[in-house]
């Protein structure tokens, strides 16, 4: 066998082309070049095309591997649905007691009289007054993890031209895929929780209460270093660039916070803004729909259910994680994955054995990842009294009980060994749209989530923080659907009935396992999986609705902190 430098593996001139066969020189993508060597100089004090963390331009590759408190971008379509309701003079930041409401108290340098932008939580009256107002199609298109960063450098990536900040990047990026000369609304969210993470020994998971809330971090939002909009940083980030770090700043950071006339504010993760968005209320981190007095939170998708409506999730990462959960279930931790299956399932649930919540009826469509995961002695008690050892998403009684082949409600689709993904869940998509049943499908690869197809779409992952890439066999290509897959099955189920209205929550949820990585090459594919998603969502609105009935709503629960230092650099890997 050849041997090849740690240094040549890492840059990607040489990569294995299949587990187990060796390996073999071919071409490389410039995206995945400079990916591989950024990783390769990592603790170098060199200029750079980007680099994550608060660290100045110039200096390391990476200082932080979590999320960060930047505003989001939100991208709205429909003729129903109205972002200004709730921006620029409405925007509750102009507004101390609306902040107060909102927060629960009124966070520090958070009211700002000049606010343009909104609160997450705002997103779910513009859905619900969406559909007050006759919209019978809603759309939700999740990018996990995606500020404006992230969303800038795919673009430059891919088509080598910047993107135009704020209103004129829609139609520059999504024009492309079907809504060209449509309309598109834009704004940017603020997504701090109402409190940092609760350790574990707070958590009370059996009953389903939390201790010492007011003791955690406090969320809010400060313009002067966090910026007035989704692209442009705040005129005090340059003496603390640490303020986005939030409670993962180093303690010179938060002294530089302070020093320069701010307080630290607890960046949320996916949960409990995920949370705000389906239900209008913001949490605290780590909770799925209850609040802070833990009492359960009433999701959109929960009431359009009893109105009537079809709900259901897809996503690229395991099916109940916290962003499609977020959805629908409760629980106060968004680690307890067996009950939050059960929620979405329709099953008996932890809530509902404490009495804190009715059974639901469960997800008409549940899809996504988790196939093959295993939960040891161990990892099961983190999930309470009743977590269960072997599979970690659903039990295998569980899933029996929904079968619809044991007399349960659900057609399921599972990878199968040598069987096409695609094949196997249109087919089962098929079946249960004539029987008029539910569908949920399980797939994955053992990263716990759809292969990544790089940047260029070749799904030959490059390097991450962590030193490593992942590797997909043959199989894992072949036996998985890929995101847009699942979105085509999802809504030739959800549109079975003609007259039904319907909801349909998509995620590219692995966009955020990319950059937790720090891998920008697998991120950009992330993307781009989320982006053929919203094709197909746009096929079938201009298939079989139009824009007046249907709404489309497109943003991220949370940033990262990526900074890109040389946008031509990055525009280069598009040559």
């Amino acid at each position: 066998m050849r041997s090849y430098s740690l240094r040549m593996v890492l840059l990607g001139i040489v990569t294995c082309s299949q587990p187990g066969l060796g390996l073999a020189q071919t071409p490389v993508d410039r995206m995945q070049q400079m990916q591989a060597e950024a990783v390769y100089s990592n603790s170098q004090y060199r200029p750079r095309p980007y680099h994550f963390g608060a660290q100045p331009p110039g200096t390391v590759f990476s200082n932080h591997t979590s999320h960060s408190n930047r505003l989001v971008p939100v991208y709205v379509i429909g003729d129903k649905a109205n972002l200004g309701a709730v921006t620029g003079a409405n925007s509750k930041y102009r507004d101390a007691e609306r902040l107060k409401a909102l927060y629960g108290r009124l966070p520090e340098h958070t009211l700002n009289p000049n606010a343009e932008y909104a609160d997450q939580s705002d997103l779910y009256q513009v859905q619900a007054d969406a559909v007050q107002r006759g919209a019978r199609h809603l759309f939700i298109v999740w990018f996990d993890g995606m500020d404006w960063e992230p969303l800038r450098a795919s673009v430059l990536a891919r088509t080598g031209k910047d993107l135009e900040p704020g209103p004129a990047s829609g139609p520059q990026w999504l024009g492309p895929l079907g809504l060209d000369g449509v309309p598109i609304q834009f704004a940017s969210v603020v997504t701090s929780p109402t409190h940092g993470d609760p350790p574990a020994e707070n958590q009370d998971l059996d009953h389903q209460v939390r201790r010492d809330l007011d003791t955690l971090l406090p969320g809010g939002y400060d313009p002067r270093f966090g910026g007035p909009n989704a692209w442009t940083p705040g005129p005090l980030l340059a003496m603390a660039r640490g303020y986005l770090k939030g409670q993962s700043a180093t303690a010179e950071e938060q002294a530089q916070i302070v020093a320069a006339g701010g307080v630290v504010h607890a960046y949320t993760d996916s949960a409990p803004s995920a949370c705000e968005f389906a239900s209008g209320h913001k949490m605290t981190n780590d909770a799925i729909n209850v609040l802070d007095d833990d009492t359960p939170a009433k999701t959109l998708f929960q009431s359009l259910q009893e109105q009537g409506w079809g709900v259901g999730t897809v996503t690229s990462v395991p099916f109940s994680h916290a962003s499609p959960a977020a959805m629908y279930a409760h629980n106060v931790s968004r680690d307890d994955y067996q009950d939050l299956s059960r929620d979405m399932l329709g099953l008996f649930s932890i809530m509902h054995q404490v009495g804190k919540h009715p059974q639901l009826p469960g997800l008409d469509v549940v899809l996504g990842c988790g196939w093959g995961a295993t939960l040891a002695l161990e990892d099961s008690r983190k999930q309470g009294r009743n977590g269960e050892v072997g599979p970690t998403y659903v039990t295998q009684e569980d899933l029996h009980t929904i079968d619809a082949d044991r007399g349960g409600p659900y057609i399921v689709a599972q990878r199968i060994p040598g069987q096409p993904g695609s094949d196997l869940l249109q087919t089962a998509a098929a079946r249960a749209a004539q029987e008029q049943k539910r569908l949920f499908g399980l797939f994955g690869t053992r990263y716990g989530h759809l292969p990544f197809r790089s940047a260029n779409g070749d799904y030959r992952p490059t390097v991450g923080i962590k030193g490593t890439a992942e590797l997909y066999s043959a199989d894992d290509l072949i036996e998985n659907p890929t995101l847009a897959d699942m979105t085509r099955a999802a809504l030739s189920v959800l549109s079975a009935q003609p007259h039904r209205p319907f909801a349909l929550f998509t995620e590219a949820g692995d966009v955020d396992f990319g950059l937790h990585d720090n891998n920008l090459d697998n991120a950009i594919g992330a993307i781009a999986s989320g982006e053929e998603a919203i094709k197909t969502i746009v096929q079938w609105v201009n298939q079989h609705s139009n824009w007046d009935e249907s709404v489309l709503i497109i943003t991220a629960d949370h940033g990262h902190y990526l900074v890109i230092d040389d946008p031509k650099a990055v525009a280069g890997a598009a040559r």
